[in-house]
């Protein structure tokens, strides 16, 4: 199939902005970008107008917890959490030991449709589910990337804290993932080795682990000191910091996966720095939890890769781009604490580079020879929209304002037209949601 995108302004996140531009997407590739009164008369298999519409590269989320979707609205009868480790005894290990096959497919189902309505085309989602561990991520990719279209790198959460048989079990699911993306040619999935964190994972499991990571040469994906329990246990238990915990088994990888990173020394952003795995900023989630923020600045000084996630704290990643600017400038106390051109790397370069690592595609620019992988923004800038301050208009302007997505492509495929997702019954999937939800709600109150 060719398509004819035509008439909007096209942002190729490659150094311009084309007015009055012109897309054809060929197969899953983009092929031609110019201005449409430029663009030579040809046959297309479908044009779309996209006149007062803005056309950007598909975005990409570095982390977040699709097992987490049907917490919205839950309400636990217990006191509210004094701190990080209750929130996480509280609520999300009893979230996920709760849940069932049927509420991780809908689960999937649901993430992927908000996904892509807020034009997120690519996500690395880190799963757990101690009660239906086995086959876990191939039912989140059979609802995420074969049903909705989702580029989608997955993992499992490997952990401790449920005993050895779960252990077991969580490992098993990363290597049988792993051994399904090694073995196949399909540009559309992706893996690491999942990890909870390091106060979760004993020194045998961990061994184990680094054994698998270096015969598979792949990377894994952990929590980093997003809460202080992290640094205190490998303080109190191991005699060192988390980092060094980590890099003594050599796990610090380039291809490794680093979410938060928030309580961590100076030795410990030297050490990152040298190893250079991808450290990944999940503004909303901290201060939603109250772990602190990470230091930015600190990382890029060091230069240390830093992408943008959302840690299953809701799907719009302009949203989260925006939170994630201005809480470094309350951290810092100064509003110049950090530029936006460069905090823009997080989300608008460093999470395309971690993608194409991850899938073996290019991906992340509007120009020819990419995968067309493409969101159309409903905005009509009021005010000159160029090069120069498209990451403002983003800000100051989509961002809060209700521009919904109109369209969006993935691998050269319509996943989105007209503002509803393509080949979906969404009334449905939402019905069965909130079904699900309710016995899913009055397991977790129960356990």
């Amino acid at each position: 199939m060719t398509y004819l995108l035509y008439g909007g302004k096209i942002w190729d996140n490659d150094g311009s902005v084309i007015q009055n531009g012109a897309v054809v997407i060929k197969g899953d590739e983009i092929v031609t970008v110019d201005r449409a009164d430029k663009l030579e008369q040809e046959d297309y298999d479908r044009t779309i107008d996209c006149s007062d519409k803005l056309i950007i590269p598909g975005l990409v989320n570095a982390h977040t917890h699709i097992y987490s979707t049907l917490s919205r609205g839950l309400v636990l009868p217990d006191n509210p959490p004094e701190n990080f480790l209750e929130i996480l005894t509280g609520l999300w290990w009893k979230l996920d030991r709760n849940l069932t096959k049927e509420t991780i497919q809908v689960s999937a189902l649901v993430a992927g449709l908000e996904f892509l309505k807020n034009g997120v085309t690519t996500v690395f989602d880190h799963h757990s589910s101690p009660g239906a561990t086995p086959g876990s991520l191939e039912i989140i990719r059979d609802g995420l990337v074969d049903e909705l279209g989702v580029r989608s790198s997955l993992c499992y959460e490997v952990s401790d804290r449920n005993g050895k048989d779960e252990t077991d079990l969580g490992i098993r699911e990363n290597l049988d993932w792993l051994s399904h993306v090694s073995n196949s040619e399909n540009h559309m999935v992706g893996g690491q080795f999942g990890l909870h964190a390091s106060f979760t994972l004993s020194t045998n499991t961990l061994e184990e682990i680094a054994s698998y990571v270096e015969d598979l040469d792949t990377g894994v994906h952990i929590h980093l000191a997003e809460g202080l329990e992290d640094q205190q246990n490998s303080l109190s238990e191991y005699g060192t910091r988390v980092v060094n915990r980590l890099d003594s088994f050599g796990l610090l990888r380039p291809d490794s996966m680093l979410v938060h990173g928030i309580h961590l020394a100076e030795t410990e952003k030297n050490i990152l720095a040298k190893r250079a795995p991808f450290i990944v900023y999940n503004p909303r989630s901290n201060m939603n939890n109250a772990v602190g923020v990470a230091d930015l600045p600190g990382m890029f000084r060091r230069g240390i890769d830093v992408g943008l996630g959302n840690d299953g704290m809701g799907f719009d990643m302009i949203t989260e781009f925006q939170a994630g600017y201005f809480l470094q400038k309350i951290f810092q106390g100064r509003p110049d604490s950090i530029g936006l051109p460069l905090f823009g790397n997080t989300l608008f370069q460093n999470n395309y580079e971690l993608a194409e690592e991850t899938f073996g595609v290019k991906l992340g620019k509007i120009v020819p020879g990419y995968k067309a992988d493409i969101a159309i923004l409903d905005y009509q800038a009021p005010t000159p929209l160029t090069q120069d301050n498209v990451l403002g208009h983003l800000v100051y302007g989509f961002s809060g304002n209700n521009h919904p997505v109109a369209s969006v492509f993935v691998a050269g495929k319509p996943v989105v037209e007209d503002y509803e997702v393509v080949g979906v019954n969404e009334n449905e999937v939402y019905k069965r949601a909130q079904n699900l939800a309710r016995s899913l709600w009055e397991s977790v109150k129960s356990s």
